[in-house]
């Protein structure tokens, strides 16, 4: 179990640049202002290498009372990401789901769903051999 310490608050937020990352990646978790009517989630894996070099994006909903990890749900989980691609997941309760994500090309996903107080972005890299590396630039957009 881990504690959530949300980053501070702003319409767009840079959560990760990274280059040539070696690690199983992360989860940011961000406060949602009331205002808020839909969140854009945008990922941009810009290289990969190694043997089995695949990520996954997550967007989860913790436990609000608790504000740990242990009982976060996830609300859209997009596809396993093989090579380098561009990726936009949109998520509000007025959308119409629409979209299907892509292992090797850029997509936009839609997802019909709530917006909860406290949003996680997670990043899954795949370390299975050890010499998987990867490079992306991670945001959100917050838009009324």
């Amino acid at each position: 179990m881990a504690a959530i310490t949300p980053v501070p608050f702003s319409p767009f937020l840079v959560l990760r640049n990274v280059t040539a990352q070696a690690s199983t990646g992360q989860t940011d978790w961000i406060s949602v202002p009331q205002w808020v009517g839909s969140i854009i989630v945008t990922f941009n894996l810009t290289a990969n290498a190694g043997t089995t070099p695949i990520s996954t994006v997550s967007l989860l909903a913790p436990d609000p009372v608790a504000r740990d990890d242990t009982a976060a749900v996830a609300l859209f989980t997009g596809a396993s990401i093989t090579a380098a691609s561009f990726h936009h997941y949109a998520l509000g309760p007025s959308f119409t789901t629409a979209g299907t994500d892509s292992a090797t090309a850029s997509a936009s996903v839609v997802q019909n769903g709530p917006i909860p107080t406290t949003i996680g972005v997670r990043v899954t890299n795949d370390r299975t051999t050890g010499d998987e590396t990867y490079t992306y630039a991670l945001a959100i957009t917050f838009r009324g």
